[in-house]
Order: structure tokens, then C-alpha cells, then sequence
């Protein structure tokens, strides 16, 4: 099963703010994962994310929705400031 990827203006704004190195290996790994969902690589958060997922691509954390075939984006960024 392939998800439908759809980005938070936000996301995307934090996506653009990136070294172009980091946001192109992001996008990849996005892209990757929508692809050939691995469970193994996400994580089911909670409060404040109740409902969202987590990405783990090198030192980023990419927090996602997911309803049916779409992968909501809605947070990109370093994992020291990711949960804040």
C-alpha cells in the first residue's frame, strides 16, 4: 500500500528553511517510506501529537498524520526541537 503525501504549509516552510543537502535527503526518505510503508521505521506518538506519527530520517523527525492512503506532513525538524 502507497500513501498520498500532502504537506502543512508549515512543513513545507520548515522543509524550505533547511540546507538543500538535508531537505533533498528528507524528501527522498519521505518518498521512500510513502512508497514501501516499513512500520519499523515510524512511531505512534502521544500528547501533544495524540494521533501522529514519527519518521526518523538521520537527525530529523518528520511528525505525520495518516488516514487511509494519505501521509499528512505536518512538522519538519532537528529532533532536538521537533517535540517542542
Amino acid at each position: 500500500m502507497a500513501y498520498n503525501i500532502e504537506y502543512d504549509p508549515k512543513a513545507l516552510k520548515q522543509l524550505k528553511k533547511l540546507d538543500k543537502s538535508i531537505a533533498s535527503n528528507i524528501l527522498d526518505g519521505i518518498e521512500e517510506f510513502a512508497s514501501n510503508p516499513i512500520m519499523t521505521k515510524i512511531k505512534k506518538l502521544t500528547t501533544p501529537f495524540d494521533g501522529a506519527y514519527r519518521l526518523r530520517i538521520g537527525d530529523y523527525r518528520i511528525v505525520f498524520y495518516q488516514e487511509d492512503e494519505l501521509m499528512l506532513i505536518s512538522k519538519i525538524a532537528h529532533r532536538k526541537d521537533v517535540y517542542i
